[in-house]
């Protein structure tokens, strides 16, 4: 008899424990949880040790994956949420994330005035730089690479864009072997404000 009902505790523990989700952060955090909902920008959940208690809820932008109590996997990237089922299969949903808003700019100077050069994001063209540029885009949030080139090699400005967020690509003109080179540089928000208070928009 006692076996008996060590066999059922063992087995109603492990259904127990089969029931429950993980949240998976990007930071490796993991949350025993019971997810309640999957928004567009946040996931609500329970503790799972106390399901009865307050729901909590947590950045879509902070979660690496969920793993679900039935064996499916949901991963959260940059733009697409991917569903993996026990059976491997993967498919992929769109998420609706607000891109990010880069100003590129370059100050009024007479230091390489008559250089003109063109800006990509990644391969993506983007704008034409000459002095007293102002241009603003939006962009898919995700690391970008932003570059320009006058003569060998690029000049390239990274930044890894949040949705939502403004950054400030600062372009200017330093000196090259034949012509003037591009120069790229994210600044401060607080120094962007500044800088283009004035600009021709």
């Amino acid at each position: 008899m006692k076996k008996f009902f060590l066999i059922l505790f063992s087995v109603v523990f492990i259904n127990a424990l089969n029931a429950q989700d993980f949240i998976i952060k990007k930071n490796g955090d993991e949350l025993s949880a019971k997810v309640q909902e999957v928004g567009t920008t946040e996931i609500k959940y329970k503790k799972f040790d106390n399901q009865d208690g307050p729901t909590y809820t947590i950045l879509r932008t902070e979660v690496f994956m969920i793993k679900y109590a039935n064996g499916t996997k949901e991963v959260f990237g940059a733009d697409v949420a991917v569903e993996q089922a026990g059976n491997n299969e993967i498919t992929t949903t769109p998420t609706s994330q607000e891109p990010a808003t880069v100003i590129i700019y370059r100050k009024n100077s007479p230091s390489g005035f008559a250089v003109v050069y063109d800006v990509y994001a990644d391969t993506k063209y983007i704008t034409k730089v000459g002095n007293n540029t102002y241009f603003s885009t939006k962009v898919e949030p995700g690391l970008v690479t932003f570059n320009a080139m006058t003569e060998p090699p690029k000049v390239t400005a990274s930044m890894n864009l949040e949705p939502g967020r403004t950054y400030y690509l600062k372009c200017g003109v330093s000196t090259g072997m034949w012509v003037g080179r591009p120069a790229l540089e994210f600044v401060s928000e607080s120094t962007g404000i500044s800088e283009t208070s004035k600009m021709r928009k």
